[in-house]
């Protein structure tokens, strides 16, 4: 007769042992404040980590359009801002992202500055 292969199950143990422990877990009631607390956190961990991902797939698809709009400017504007900005002008040619943050800060407050006197000429104008 071929007997079983499990050594720990719950029917070889007293009712009394199973109940206990069933007790002991008892489940939190439903509008308990640590309940709500716990699914507010979670709600909140959820939504953080969901706008981290959408940024970073809004990030990873306009790469492309940062870096060809940069390309594809006329060398004389990229020149003009990188001087302004107070960069080797030379760098001209070199992809928008081999630029460091802080030099890109400076080349969009250079081309910042830059606009608003073409806008005040076009203004006199």
């Amino acid at each position: 007769m071929p007997a079983s292969l499990i050594d720990n199950h719950l029917s070889f143990l007293p009712a009394a042992a199973i109940l206990a422990a069933r007790d002991k877990d008892v489940p939190t009631p439903p509008g308990a404040p640590e309940a709500l607390a716990a699914i507010a956190a979670a709600k909140a961990s959820l939504a953080k980590r969901a706008t981290e991902q959408a940024n970073e797939q809004r990030r990873a698809s306009e790469t492309r359009f940062i870096a060809q709009a940069w390309g594809l400017s006329p060398r004389g504007a990229r020149r003009s801002v990188l001087m302004a900005a107070g960069m080797d002008a030379d760098r001209w040619e070199s992809p928008i992202h081999s630029f460091t943050e802080e030099e890109r800060l400076e080349l969009r407050a250079a081309t910042a500055a830059a606009i608003r006197v073409y806008e005040r000429l076009l203004n006199a104008i």
